[in-house]
């Protein structure tokens, strides 16, 4: 059965405020009909009748008829029509005493992409309500606004001097951005029941509440599903205390780890990205423990000490020493124990510490591959370090040194275990469960608990009788199932990356390359209808 798709009229005088808003935004994505824009009200009612429009953005000053008298008309004669009026700052108050009543909003000109966006979610939710599909058109809507905000994130878009007039006239000269980041989502999706878009809408309303702010504009960048950003012009101690609210709230709502980080509130910021990347690098400074943290941004807050480089060159030599040795035990012990990295959390190193670390290790172990293995080793290595960047996003250190070991396992392998036939089965087992749950948050200490076996024994056999390690089975598993979900294009590739087990794109679509040789989006090109 198609989709509906609902009819969007423009009008305005003007040849290239009606290519500017033509473009803004991808409509047919969305399921919208965009209709040739109107040039004046006369030209609009002359079609309304014919073309049936579900909503209509008109611009106040036009010649013949002009914007106001054609609203009168439209809520006259087609009630149900969703209106929103593009005006000057000049007629501003005029505009809003006349026609904010009723099915009737506003837009300041210029028409920014957030503007329109918010429009666009609007009126969605507002047909919604209309036709009894209330719960499927605010998920639509809610779609439209984090593909949208987040291509303002990803490119770099959107002055914020610009006035989102619909959204309750919040003012963006000056906000906070609030990054919400949830450090193991696709447990809690998988106990949640719903798809990814379902979820995201649940987990907005919920921060909505919480916020106890209308004003406030919520999304999910669609790139980290696992992130939720947050702008809001509330500052100070009121801005802490709904932090606090919101960090309560979601703990208890989600029972994982949460990091929420809150840009300085700004005058002068340049652009929605500009704040995100103050919120990342506020991240990176949060201790590496299991415990939930609020990170403060802006002029005065508190600096971290500097960061410690806690694998340095002595290290490194003597980590290529043990490899060419074949000392496994000496590697790990090197690795794990001597630079402390199994210690980081009683230490209370930061994020920062723990990410750069594991990738000056797994850079000597890849370089050690590439010169001194096989071909398939090399890619082996290559497969555990992206899982690794990953993994350190867990916050959960046991995990990410089980890892390593299986790195450091493949490079200088033991002696091949002579397994018991039970032990044989429990491998099949294990990869027959793989199969089915290839999408959850799968690590070797997970499967190890799961079959109730030592991990790194686990590993070794599951390699011998399946021919590859664990965790280039899983990444085998969740590509193959991704390039059917793309072969039969029901769904978008952000979409199809949250389904296979991924909840950051970026990081999907490198491990997609890998392992097809293009990236998601020229694979899905060979597949066109």
């Amino acid at each position: 059965m198609n989709e509906k798709k609902y009819k969007v009229l423009i009008a305005d005088d003007e040849y290239w405020t009606r290519e500017k808003l033509k473009r803004m935004i991808p409509w047919e994505k969305y399921s919208l009909e965009l209709l040739v824009p109107a040039v004046d009200g006369e030209d609009v009612l002359r079609r309304m009748e014919e073309e049936v429009p579900d909503i209509l953005i008109t611009d106040i000053d036009m010649p013949f008829l002009s914007g106001t008298e054609l609203l009168a008309i439209v809520q006259e004669k087609y009630p149900k029509v969703i209106s929103f009026v593009v005006s000057g700052y000049n007629d501003f108050a005029y505009v809003k005493d006349s026609f904010l009543a009723g099915s009737i909003n506003y837009l300041m000109k210029p028409v920014t992409k957030m503007d329109l966006v918010n429009a666009l979610v609007r009126a969605l939710e507002l047909i919604g309500e209309r036709e009894h599909e209330q719960r499927r058109m605010q998920e639509a809507a809610s779609l439209i606004q984090d593909t949208e905000f987040s291509e303002m994130i990803a490119h770099r878009q959107l002055p914020l001097a610009s006035s989102v007039s619909v959204n309750a006239g919040m003012d963006l000269a000056g906000i906070s951005l609030i990054l919400l980041k949830i450090h193991n989502l696709q447990d809690i999706v998988r106990k949640s029941r719903q798809g990814r878009n379902g979820f995201s809408f649940q987990m907005k309303e919920k921060i909505r509440e919480l916020l106890c702010n209308e004003k406030a504009i919520v999304f999910n960048y669609i790139y980290h599903s696992n992130e939720f950003l947050i702008i809001t012009e509330t500052g100070g101690k009121e801005l802490e205390r709904a932090a606090e609210r919101l960090m309560t709230g979601m703990s208890e709502f989600l029972q994982t780890r949460l990091t929420i980080c809150i840009s300085g509130h700004s005058y002068s910021m340049e652009s929605i990205h500009t704040a995100y990347m103050e919120t990342i690098g506020l991240l990176m400074e949060r201790t590496f423990s299991k415990k939930d943290e609020i990170l403060f941004g802006g002029e005065n807050r508190e600096r971290p000490d500097k960061m410690v480089l806690h694998f340095q060159e002595e290290k490194e030599k003597q980590v290529r020493f043990q490899l060419t040795a074949c000392d496994g035990e000496g590697v790990i012990r090197t690795i794990l124990e001597e630079t402390d990295l199994a210690d980081c959390e009683r230490q209370g190193w930061s994020y920062l510490e723990v990410r750069q670390t594991v990738r000056q290790i797994m850079n000597v172990l890849q370089d050690y591959a590439v010169r001194e293995c096989s071909t398939e080793k090399a890619i082996d290595i290559e497969n555990v370090t992206e899982s690794l960047d990953k993994m350190v996003e867990s916050l959960d250190i046991r995990n990410v040194c089980d890892m390593m070991r299986e790195a450091v396992s493949v490079l200088v392998p033991e002696k091949r275990e002579a397994a018991t036939d039970s032990m044989k089965a429990i491998v099949q087992e294990a990869a027959a469960w793989i199969d089915k749950h290839f999408y959850e948050e799968l690590t070797l200490t997970t499967l190890a608990e799961q079959f109730h076996v030592e991990h790194s024994y686990f590993s070794r056999v599951f390699r011998q009788e399946i021919g590859i390690s664990p965790v280039i089975y899983i990444t085998n598993r969740r590509m193959e199932k991704a390039k059917q979900y793309i072969q039969e294009g029901k769904k978008n590739l952000t979409e199809v990356a949250f389904m296979v087990g991924y909840d950051d794109y970026t990081y999907f679509s490198r491990v997609f390359r890998k392992n097809t040789g293009e990236s998601p989006r020229e694979y899905r090109s060979r597949f066109p209808g």
